[in-house]
């Protein structure tokens, strides 16, 4: 068993979540949380309490113990790396795959470094995923899929098979994305959305069929 790993970046609430999927994987007992900005929030501990240390901005990560995002969001994620890679030498060769136990990848499919996949969430054969990728509970990616880096698919989205998804996306809670369907970078559906049609980059569009609302100001990465 691996005794530590370390978490770049902090959410209060997703360390709480990655602790459990660690523990669950039997792959650490102990976290250490490296910060790129100062916080003075802490892991939201309301039930049980587990072990970790947060290093403040300066403090460069062990290169030798594998490193995850200790937070979600693709503006996050990449301020974070970059963060870390620039100013602590971190090689993305360090970042881990943190994959739950009842998650499902097939054979044929690839997964880059920096993925979080919580659990039985299914990932259906000869699809890639890029780098920094977060996928939440139970949710479905189907066959001949290409999700690029940065994107966050929260629970219970299902995506159907020869799928694009450009880097930066947030896939809202409920969403389902046809056959065939591209979505642009940078750009969030809204949970519960009935995707049909192709969304370009940058825009915020929900509904069923989904629809562009407006562009997305929020972040470009």
């Amino acid at each position: 068993m691996v005794k530590k790993i370390q978490l770049l970046g902090l959410s209060t609430d997703g360390v709480c979540v990655i602790f459990d999927i660690l523990r669950d994987n039997q792959l650490a007992e102990h976290i250490d949380i490296f910060l790129n900005i100062e916080v003075k929030e802490k892991p939201k501990m309301a039930v049980m309490e587990f072990p970790y240390t947060i290093y403040g901005v300066g403090k460069s990560p062990d290169p030798t113990i594998p490193v995850v995002f200790g937070t979600s969001g693709p503006k996050n994620k990449y301020k974070i790396s970059k963060y870390f890679i620039e100013n602590c030498n971190i090689k993305k060769s360090l970042f881990t795959n943190i994959i739950h136990k009842s998650a499902y990848v097939a054979r044929s499919s690839s997964i880059a470094m920096g993925g979080f996949l919580e659990q039985k969430v299914v990932i259906s054969s000869q699809t890639t995923i890029g780098f920094g990728v977060t996928i939440k509970r139970g949710a479905l990616v189907g066959h001949h899929c290409s999700i690029k880096d940065f994107v966050d698919i929260n629970p219970g989205v299902t995506i159907s098979g020869n799928v694009t998804i450009g880097k930066g996306v947030i896939l809202g809670s409920g969403v389902t994305i046809l056959d065939g369907i591209s979505i642009g970078d940078n750009t969030f559906i809204g949970a519960g959305s009935v995707v049909t049609k192709n969304i370009p980059s940058g825009v915020i569009a929900y509904g069923n069929p989904c629809r562009i609302v407006r562009h997305n100001k929020k972040w470009k990465i």
